[in-house]
């Protein structure tokens, strides 16, 4: 109790089958499946089985990494776009990884896409987080940078911490 949960209110009991084997990058992996839908462990072992007569899957991975993706809002277009620009202009992006680097020793910035809608502004950042998966580091460094922002773009309203 406690240990493995913030402010727990209760205890769930369900049952827990195993799909499998799975044949990925040449290996065999059994799936532990919690679920109370008839069929779903059985429909999975099913999809299991074909990947390996097939002669099994493969993976590669892309990218890795965690995103946030604040919305803000303007009072016009333009300035919506003023800031657009400003976080695109690759002279600004040491800055702000700066400013959203310091709220953790793990999370580091990689990349920061915008997309305009109006006078609203979706912003994603793109990080890496180490070994963990992050997002609370992540959620701490944009806090970071829209406080930083907010400086030279007062009129900014932060709609949503994730939109």
């Amino acid at each position: 109790m406690g240990q493995c949960c913030e402010l727990p209110v209760g205890y769930v009991q369900l049952p827990v089958g195993v799909a499998g084997p799975l044949v990925l990058d040449g290996r065999e992996h059994y799936v532990p499946m919690a679920t109370t839908e008839g069929c779903l462990v059985a429909s999975t072992s099913r999809g299991c089985k074909a990947i390996a007569q097939s002669g099994g899957a493969t993976s590669v991975v892309l990218r890795d990494g965690m995103t946030r993706a604040p919305v803000v809002r303007l009072p016009s277009a333009r300035r919506a776009a003023e800031l657009k620009a400003f976080l695109e202009e690759p002279n600004n992006f040491e800055t702000i990884a700066l400013v959203f680097n310091r709220s953790s020793r793990f999370a580091r910035l990689q990349a920061i896409h915008c997309a305009l809608a109006g006078r609203n502004l979706y912003m994603r950042f793109s990080c890496s987080t180490g070994d963990a998966m992050g997002m609370n580091m992540v959620s701490k460094g944009v806090e970071n940078v829209l406080g930083y922002l907010q400086n030279d773009f007062q009129d900014m309203d932060v709609i949503s911490i994730s939109g």
